[in-house]
């Protein structure tokens, strides 16, 4: 993981105590910040008690958006701003945030939600866990410049996400990662490398992607829109990974299996509907793949193998 800098100043706040907009409802908060102010700085490291809640004021109470929203809810149109954060103690929950940068997950049971993460082209994820972070990702937009992707590691689960617009890879399915009920679409890549919608990573243990739609579009520098690639290649994983109930589209393979000879885990790929138009043929897999009712779109049967 990148760094976020060294040498911050520190400055700490205790419960009941407001910063502009920002109302920080915690037992004790410890905010380190790299130079300008917070909110609206760049780069602030918050670390908080296991009961904190970090909320914005201005966003208003947390209500479950309407049947269908994927992203930041329509009617969230007023956010907190901050750079780059690291959270570093369990349990922070997040609502209402707009964070130029990215946001490193170093502690478990975090939540995020009701919030837009920017890439400014320099922080590689706009989410990401270390090996002691877990989080869970509500109703948050990401867009922008990441260069590695706009989600990425283990342990995290995302629900009603929209990842639009992105440099390099949507996300990044560690172990223990969930994506569900999301949109991944128009991607922006740069010249010189493939993107993949989604890439699925670490020894595909417990992974699952369902009901989301994956749009990688057509053109230069798209690669799949789910690719699985493992990097713990030939090590035995704990549970299966799981590919149901999704609609996918674009890339030269819309789904590809990287080195399917060495994947140890179980793979199911059911009930996904195809868009036509992949640049090759829209599933290459082992054959030790279980496949079961796939189609295209328009009901028709997809091509061997």
């Amino acid at each position: 993981m990148q760094g976020l800098g060294a040498g911050p100043s520190r400055v700490l706040v205790r419960a009941g105590l407001a910063l502009a907009t920002c109302v920080l409802a915690v037992v004790a908060v410890v905010v380190a910040t790299e130079g300008g102010t917070f909110p609206g700085g760049p780069a602030p490291t918050v670390t908080l008690a296991p009961t904190a809640a970090v909320g914005c004021d201005a966003a208003g109470p947390y209500t479950a958006p309407e049947r269908g929203s994927v992203g930041l809810p329509t009617g969230v149109s007023r956010l907190c701003r901050s750079g780059p954060l690291t959270v570093s103690v369990a349990g922070a929950v997040f609502d209402g945030w707009d964070v130029s940068g990215g946001i490193v997950i170093d502690a478990p049971d975090v939540v995020v939600r009701r919030s837009r993460v920017t890439g400014d082209s320099a922080t590689p994820y706009g989410i990401v866990t270390t090996a002691a972070g877990s989080v869970r990702i509500e109703d948050v937009t990401l867009t922008g410049d990441f260069p590695e992707a706009a989600i990425g590691g283990d342990r995290w689960s995302g629900e009603r996400i929209e990842i639009v617009g992105v440099t390099h890879d949507g996300a990044q399915l560690g172990d223990g990662a969930r994506l569900r009920n999301s949109s991944v679409h128009d991607f922006a890549p740069v010249r010189g490398g493939d993107v993949h919608g989604l890439v699925l990573r670490g020894t595909g243990s417990d992974v699952l992607v369902e009901d989301n739609r994956i749009e990688l579009g057509d053109g230069p520098g798209r690669g799949s829109a789910l690719l699985l690639a493992p990097e713990k290649a030939g090590q035995r994983a704990d549970g299966a990974m799981v590919i149901r109930g999704n609609v996918l589209g674009g890339g030269r393979y819309t789904v590809r299996q990287d080195s399917p000879a060495a994947m140890m885990t179980d793979v199911a790929i059911t009930g996904n509907r195809f868009r036509r138009g992949a640049g090759d043929i829209p599933l290459r897999v082992s054959r030790r793949a279980v496949l079961d009712d796939n189609t295209y779109l328009d009901g028709g049967p997809l091509p061997p193998r």
